[in-house]
């Protein structure tokens, strides 16, 4: 086996390697990520907002009743304004009453969403919990298998690299992988040197929901299944 071979035998084991650290970098960032869907029910009664929906309900209300006090004057006239006044009260009251009755209908099955959206995602969490330890399980008995048997012709440490290490026996720059890695020592020397001079740019902002897809939509289709079940039953 040339020594070529040899490099690109390590570069197809180091890559199988990264496979297993990469899923188990996405499992945690998708755990993350779902947490970000909990909250309590502090969250949910703030959200709502339960103060400036009583003030608009009172303004609609009160819009509401002047019209109908104004309708009722035209027709009574003045002599019997307190037909109108009259009813200006009831509606105003009752129709406030409603919307008041209605908003507090509505927190309350906002908190009982939140309460099935908590649940639903806390599976989600135990379950990418799960496959997170089978993961870490794989990555490190792989890498004990690598280092036992000595199937990567360069140091573990540089694995992330060894594609890199590999282009210099291609271009003909080392004619032996030790001469490739001492090459690639002395290029990381150099660029530790030059990354003490300058920043690195921040590292983009990704969109987490077109990566992971959404969670509430899986805590609907599950409550659809389970609903399924119980009409077969």
């Amino acid at each position: 086996m040339t020594e070529l071979e040899r490099m690109q035998q390590t570069v197809t084991y180091c890559e199988r390697y990264f496979e297993f650290e990469d899923a188990v970098t996405v499992n945690k960032e998708n755990i993350e990520y779902l947490k970000t869907y909990i909250h309590d029910n502090n969250y949910v009664v703030e959200n709502f907002n339960m103060g400036y929906k009583i003030r608009r309900s009172l303004l609609i209300s009160g819009g509401c009743a002047v019209i109908m006090g104004l309708m009722l004057l035209g027709l009574c006239g003045f002599s019997l304004w307190f037909i109108p006044a009259i009813a200006f009260v009831v509606i105003f009251v009752a129709m406030a009453a409603f919307l008041i009755s209605l908003n507090k209908f509505k927190l309350t099955e906002a908190e009982k969403n939140q309460v099935e959206v908590n649940e639903g995602i806390k599976e989600q969490i135990d379950a990418l919990k799960s496959r997170e330890e089978l993961l870490i399980k794989q990555k490190d008995e792989y890498y004990k298998g690598l280092q036992e048997k000595q199937l990567c012709a360069i140091p573990l440490e540089y694995m992330a690299n060894a594609a890199q290490i590999k282009g210099y026996l291609e271009s003909g720059e080392a004619e032996t992988i030790e001469d490739a890695v001492a090459i690639y020592e002395q290029q990381l020397l150099m660029k530790e040197m030059s990354n003490l001079m300058t920043q690195q740019a921040p590292a983009p902002v990704l969109d987490n929901k077109a990566r992971f897809g959404d969670p509430l939509e899986i805590i609907k289709q599950n409550k659809k299944a389970k609903k399924k079940s119980l009409f077969k039953k």
